[in-house]
């Protein structure tokens, strides 16, 4: 920008009279003739209506991410969706979104949404953007992680029944999406879920989500927090949910 505005200006200064003064006209002939020559300035304006197109749109998905606490639950998972072979695309996460809230109950629920929105604020760049690094990163996010992980593994005591409730839930296509508490938008065919979401699909989908909670990545230090704060310790919440899930893998071997 200052180059362009030097080269400007020497222009400017070269049409001066004897008085030393250009006319306002002048300055506009001067500055109609940067802009058809595709000069300095040309290429800064380029370049500054580039990054301002870059940070709009950047702006707009933030708006359309605002559910931090699926982002957050999401990530450990996210290298799968839309791979090939997985089987788990992005399509599949409004309903694993809705059968987690289900396992959790509303109340709590509500309350980690609100306080993972509150750790991402945290991390609000000077640019308006969360920095998702930064919220994945945040140990107090890890507590909230490790909460969603408990009440989901404690609501699969009952294996069987529960990835079979688990399997419909994901199964399931609905064929509106709400856009307010009493506004839906039909879906258009090419929308719906086609795909049958399957066993195979549901072990490689909670083998990468529960991956950061095995008993085994666990120190005493851990261990004893995670006692305080649970009332058991990893090996009986979690051990029985990977027995299961490596159970339920052997099968389908």
């Amino acid at each position: 920008m200052r180059s362009a505005l030097n080269t400007f200006l020497d222009v400017v200064e070269r049409a001066q009279g004897a008085d030393g003064q250009v006319s306002m006209d002048q300055v506009r002939r001067i500055a109609s003739a940067f802009i058809a020559a595709q000069g300095p300035l040309a290429v800064f304006y380029a370049r500054s209506e580039s990054a301002c197109e870059t940070a709009f749109e950047a702006a707009a998905v933030e708006r359309q991410r605002a559910d931090y606490l699926g982002r957050l639950v999401a990530h450990s998972f996210a290298h799968l969706l839309d791979a090939p072979g997985s089987g788990i695309e992005r399509k599949h996460l409004p309903q694993f979104f809705a059968a987690m809230r289900m396992m959790l109950g509303d109340d709590l629920h509500a309350e980690l949404k609100a306080r993972t929105k509150l750790i991402a604020e945290t991390h609000r760049g000077d640019d308006g953007l969360i920095s998702g690094d930064g919220l994945y990163a945040d140990p107090r996010a890890r507590v909230v992680q490790e909460r969603v992980l408990v009440s989901i593994a404690r609501s699969f005591r009952r294996f069987e029944p529960r990835k079979d409730w688990f399997l419909i839930m994901m199964d399931s296509s609905p064929t509106a999406v709400s856009v307010a508490s009493n506004a839906f938008v039909p879906k258009k065919p090419e929308d719906k879920a086609t795909r049958q979401f399957s066993e195979r699909q549901m072990v490689h989908l909670f083998e990468a989500l529960f991956q950061t909670v095995h008993p085994s990545t666990y120190d005493d230090a851990q261990r004893a927090d995670f006692v305080e704060r649970f009332g058991s310790d990893p090996q009986t919440v979690f051990g029985p949910f990977f027995v299961e899930l490596r159970a339920l893998a052997g099968r389908l071997s």
